[in-house]
């Protein structure tokens, strides 16, 4: 939820009665932009009684430090995510000094392109008063808007996200490091900075839980049932080795199972990985790639069903990526391996499976099975890989990482292209694996070289603004890869 504060000059003058009506309108028509986006808001003017204040004798805005106090103590009793300052005219800055002492949130200040009133002084005023004061990260670190509701929006998007992030958990089931990957380790401890915990889990539980199916009666139906409804909906090609009827449904109970232990917490999960390499793809001997396909999906063969942006390999940064674009469109995210890179073109393809949602990009889901073919894995002892290749849209790309010990948010804006018969002719390894073709945005050596992980995440859409509210409200560099200036920069410090 936001909370939008609007504030007024304490000092006494003829303008008082048209200037209190002119912030009255514009607070009340900020609130309902925001409410029209689908924004939940707090109005903090209304819950102090000032929309009846004019009526009064009195001021429409804030404008004296008891009310200040009052104001806190509101936002206080909300689950606020950040706060939008409504500085339409002239305030005195030490009133929101305080506000934002007293409440230590992601500020916003705002005022509209209206020249009859004194807005720009007093967000310059009131923005270098905060940086003086340095009361706390969030007065020292916020953002200053005017005349620009749509990227107001944006930063809602952000701080709305960031919170949601912050007090959920990641589920992981099984640790890293896949396969000798350094860079898919982390500090969990300091990464609580973005999300709220992390459950940690072996895949023994999948194990033990999708081989009991097989021996009760009323979860060997279930399977049953969801490997009729894979047969309806999506196009199969078995052989007689990596992919056999029986190994469908051993990945059907694996799946299952995990969104068995996700519903016992799902309601503080954002997220999920596994880590199949080698525990399930080899040891156990069926790798887990319903997961990937199916956590990020809004349906199975229960019917509709929540998205849950889920990674493989155990990759944390990968996961917290993930949930991030989530959070902030919507939109199922797409997780998977730089696989390809060259001057015109990045290929990206995970080792099995992404959500489906991006094998036809239909909001209607049986759109997206069709389009989807389950064939034989080319690694792993078996196991059915989910084939597609993603149409042509815009999407956002963004990938946290470390270096040195510093976190860093890649991210850049791509055009998906269409994956031609040339190309697909000189697919070999994974050709069965979903692909997703994008310009590159930088020639095959500066990309190479920015990448600090091989995998990446996206959402359809344009999220530029909201990642950089992001990285400042984190506290992390944004390192553009649409931009050479900020790729240059971040490569010099190498």
């Amino acid at each position: 939820m936001l909370a939008v504060v609007t504030f007024t000059d304490p000092r006494k003058t003829s303008l008082s009665i048209e200037r209190e009506n002119a912030l009255l309108e514009k607070h009340k028509k900020l609130v309902k932009d925001l409410e029209d986006s689908g924004f939940r808001v707090f109005d903090v003017n209304r819950a102090l009684g000032k929309y009846e204040s004019l009526k009064n004798g009195k001021n429409f805005g804030i404008d004296d430090k008891d009310e200040v106090i009052r104001a806190s103590e509101l936002i206080g009793s909300q689950h606020i995510s950040g706060i939008i300052l409504g500085l339409w005219h002239w305030t005195e800055s030490n009133l929101v000094t305080l506000l934002a002492k007293e409440t230590n949130k992601p500020l916003l200040l705002y005022t509209d392109d209206d020249p009859a009133w004194a807005g720009t002084t007093c967000i310059t005023s009131v923005g270098a008063s905060l940086w003086e004061s340095n009361v706390n990260y969030y007065a020292l670190h916020h953002t200053r808007l005017k005349g620009n509701v749509e990227k107001v929006k944006a930063w809602a998007r952000a701080v709305e996200a960031i919170s949601k992030l912050s007090r959920k958990s990641l589920l992981l089931w099984g640790a890293p490091y896949t396969l000798g990957m350094e860079h898919l380790m982390d500090d969990l401890p300091r990464l609580k900075r973005f999300v709220g915990d992390f459950l940690l889990f072996d895949q023994y539980l999948i194990i033990k839980k999708a081989d009991s199916m097989f021996s009760d009666e009323k979860e060997r139906i279930r399977v049953e049932e969801f490997f009729d409804w894979i047969h309806k909906n999506m196009d199969i090609k078995y052989d007689d080795t990596m992919l056999t009827p029986e190994v469908l449904r051993r990945q059907i109970a694996i799946y299952l199972a995990a969104k068995d232990i996700w519903e016992e917490y799902k309601g503080e999960t954002a997220a999920v990985s596994i880590k199949c390499q080698p525990e399930l793809s080899e040891v156990y001997g069926v790798t887990a790639c319903l997961i990937p396909a199916l956590f990020p999906f809004n349906r199975d063969a229960k019917g509709e069903k929540p998205v849950i942006p889920a990674t493989c390999e155990g990759d944390i940064k990968g996961t917290i990526s993930s949930a991030l674009l989530f959070y902030l469109s919507g939109k199922p995210p797409l997780f998977g391996d730089i696989k390809y890179v060259d001057d015109d073109v990045v290929l990206v393809a995970n080792c099995g499976a992404s959500s489906l949602y991006y094998a036809d990009l239909s909001e209607e889901p049986e759109k997206n099975l069709k389009a989807t073919t389950i064939q034989p894995q080319c690694q792993g002892a078996s196991g059915g890989a989910l084939t597609y290749r993603t149409p042509s849209t815009l999407l956002t790309f963004a990938r946290l990482i470390r270096k040195a010990g510093e976190y860093y948010l890649l991210y850049f804006i791509g055009e998906s292209l269409e994956i031609t018969d040339e190309m697909e002719s000189k697919l070999r390894w994974g050709k069965q694996w979903p692909h997703t073709a994008i310009k590159n945005p930088l020639d095959k050596e500066k990309f190479l070289n920015v990448m600090g992980a091989n995998h990446l995440s996206a959402v359809p859409g344009d999220f530029k603004s909201e990642i950089e509210f992001v990285a400042k409200l984190w506290g992390v560099k944004a390192i553009d890869l649409g931009n050479e200036r900020d790729v240059e920069l971040f490569l010099q410090s190498l």
